[in-house]
């Protein structure tokens, strides 16, 4: 059987597979690198694991938490639709108040993470407060 460019050829069942595969995608046979001759190991993603948090309050200084999409303090529009102001994403708490947390991002800068109860501003009728959607990140803390 020839195989054309972009192609290999699986010794164990004889089956065409793209030329970036690691193993065959028919029988799993993982395919050796030409250059080390040796068996390419397929590294498998570590699954993100998220814990939820039940209070808060006790969370300590250097926890790295998550900000969930579409939470926090928005904007109701003209025709009833949310535009949220909050930035999603991971940051290390640094210190906490009552209404919230203060942290630091992954990408640098501080904010602050409202927690409150939900509350509508009084200066502008369409803005609300309202708290985030937050889960604890087992991702290791990055050199600094």
């Amino acid at each position: 059987m020839k195989v054309k460019r972009g192609q290999k050829l699986c010794k164990k069942c004889n089956n065409i597979n793209g030329a970036r595969a690691h193993t065959c995608k028919h029988c799993n046979e993982p395919f050796v690198s030409k250059t080390q001759s040796k068996i390419t190991k397929v590294k498998k993603k570590k699954p993100k694991i998220y814990e939820t948090i039940s209070d808060w309050k006790s969370l300590e200084k250097g926890t790295r938490i998550k900000v969930i999409a579409r939470s926090g303090n928005y904007y109701v529009g003209s025709n009833g639709d949310r535009q949220y102001m909050s930035d999603a994403g991971i940051y290390t708490i640094q210190a906490h108040d009552n209404n919230g947390l203060i942290v630091h991002g992954t990408e640098g800068g501080y904010g602050y993470i409202y927690m409150g109860p939900e509350l509508q501003c009084e200066s502008l009728p369409n803005m609300y407060r309202s708290p985030h959607k937050i889960v604890k990140v087992n991702l290791p803390v990055r050199p600094v």
